[in-house]
């Protein structure tokens, strides 16, 4: 399994469609934690719109398949969505 690193940016002109989506969209990452997929994710703080998220998967396209499933994604609430190799090099697990 490798990890990867994906990086949202949400488009700020649909606050209140995030707002609506949001239960879904967390529900949606929580499930794959559960599968052991999701290692992490969370917003960018200091009011960035934006969010990174940490998998393990066995490949970027395998992360991309999944994340296109996002409720935020569908909502078209991200402008953006980058998905890069990551070698954790130094690590809590």
């Amino acid at each position: 399994m490798a990890h990867f690193a994906i990086f949202y940016d949400y488009d700020p002109t649909l606050t209140e469609t995030m707002d609506e989506v949001r239960p879904l969209h967390r529900a949606y990452l929580t499930g794959l934690k559960d599968r052991g997929l999701n290692v992490a994710s969370g917003p960018l703080g200091d009011g960035a719109p934006g969010a990174l998220l940490i998998f393990e998967a066995e490949s970027a396209d395998e992360v991309a398949a999944l994340l296109d499933e996002d409720p935020f994604m569908k909502a078209g609430v991200i402008l953006e969505r980058t998905i890069r190799s990551w070698d954790p090099v130094i690590s809590r697990y």
